[in-house]
């Protein structure tokens, strides 16, 4: 019984572990070549290159990229498990997200000039 308890007691206290360590939210840096490019994120939030950015860890992240005589560019940032995550994660961490890295982080892109 005692073994029992302790057990239940070690997971409560592990459990949002990397919630306490890591947070809910990170910073991203978007990078481009060349810099000065407008970034729009599916989340609202805008900046110009080079950029740092905190976001969520738990939403894919839509991203959009724009710079006059240069082509539009988007992609995403994909969550993906964090290894210490997978290792300390409780269900508190997935629910809250604390077990995800957004990827790729940061993001590197080169704008391609428009052919008139």
């Amino acid at each position: 019984m005692k073994s029992k308890i302790f057990l239940i007691t070690m997971l409560l206290t592990l459990s949002g572990c990397a919630t306490i360590i890591r947070g809910t939210k990170e910073q991203v840096s978007i990078n481009t070549s060349p810099v000065g490019a407008k970034v729009e994120l599916s989340s609202g939030q805008t900046c110009i290159t080079p950029c740092n950015i905190e976001v969520e860890r738990k939403k894919t992240l839509g991203i959009t990229i724009s710079k006059k005589g240069y082509n539009i560019y988007t992609t995403s940032m994909i969550p993906s498990l964090a290894g210490a995550g997978v290792i300390l994660g409780g269900l508190v961490d997935y629910g809250t997200g604390a077990v995800y890295d957004l990827q790729p982080n940061p993001l590197h892109v080169h704008l391609i000039p428009k052919k008139d």
